[in-house]
């Protein structure tokens, strides 16, 4: 039986374009949702800064409420030469937040399963008050390498655990690092607690499953090769170290409340 909530898995989205007749999925993103009133809520789709620099458009593919058929939708990103979606003015914050029109999840008959910014995410320091620290057991979901089905949109769910979370690590570099293998197509990938039921004595647990960030980029390991005979630099390896940064949700927050 599986741990995660599955509107999570419904959530998370591809994202990539088209050439003619070929589809070339190159990232991640997911849908959350912000209550504005007893009756209401804004639903956005929240990715990295680079899945959409330079872009008129993305697609990505919604489920059909009835049928649950699979359609390619297009999502404009640019309106009179001005992007639709916000950014950080840090520029060292990697994320975009593109807000939807609801109305069209509605009249086109289409799921719309998202997180709750406030109900199903927590910010780092809502998390360490809450026994969720290194060595917590977090998943990764993400379209890495375009492995993307074609009849489905499940998204490739990743095991690892949180690195490093504390306040300065934070503060310094905007991160959170996290122990998991991510790959290209990975960008905009949400993280997620696994909800646990048991802790050491004396230290709290989180029982529920809560979105934690968004994976942006990898720390790479490089060795450098030099020439035995003449000392210079002749190759730089550059290898995955399986240290994946991954922005905080207060960031994703933050972008929210500009809208």
């Amino acid at each position: 039986m599986s741990i995660l909530p599955r509107h999570y898995m419904n959530a998370v989205v591809s994202i990539g374009t088209r050439n003619g007749d070929q589809v070339k999925w190159f990232g991640t993103g997911f849908f959350i949702h912000k209550r504005v009133s007893e009756t209401q809520v804004a639903p956005f789709l929240v990715t990295n800064r680079h899945v959409f620099k330079n872009r008129q458009n993305v697609i990505i593919r919604l489920i059909e409420h009835n049928s649950h058929n699979l359609k390619t939708v297009d999502v404009p990103l640019m309106k009179d030469g001005k992007p639709l979606y916000v950014v950080s003015e840090d520029e060292e914050i990697d994320i975009a937040v593109l807000r939807l029109n609801g109305k069209y999840f509605e009249d086109n008959g289409f799921d719309f399963l998202s997180f709750d910014i406030e109900g199903n995410a927590m910010s780092s320091q809502e998390l360490l008050s809450n026994g969720v620290d290194e060595g917590s057991i977090v998943y990764m979901l993400g379209f890495p390498m375009g492995l993307v089905n074609i009849n489905s949109n499940t998204p490739i769910c990743r095991m690892g655990c949180i690195a490093r979370m504390s306040e300065s690590q934070i503060s310094e570099t905007k991160n959170i690092l996290v122990d998991i293998q991510n790959f290209p197509g990975n960008s905009g990938s949400p993280i997620v607690t696994r909800a646990e039921v048991l802790s050491i004595e004396g230290s709290k647990s989180l029982n529920r499953s809560v979105l934690l960030g968004i994976v942006h980029s990898y720390i790479p390991y490089q060795e450098t090769l030099i020439n035995s005979q003449t000392q210079q630099v002749v190759e730089i390896r550059s290898e995955n170290s399986g240290i994946a940064k991954a922005h905080p949700v207060e960031f994703i927050r933050d972008l929210v409340d500009k809208l």
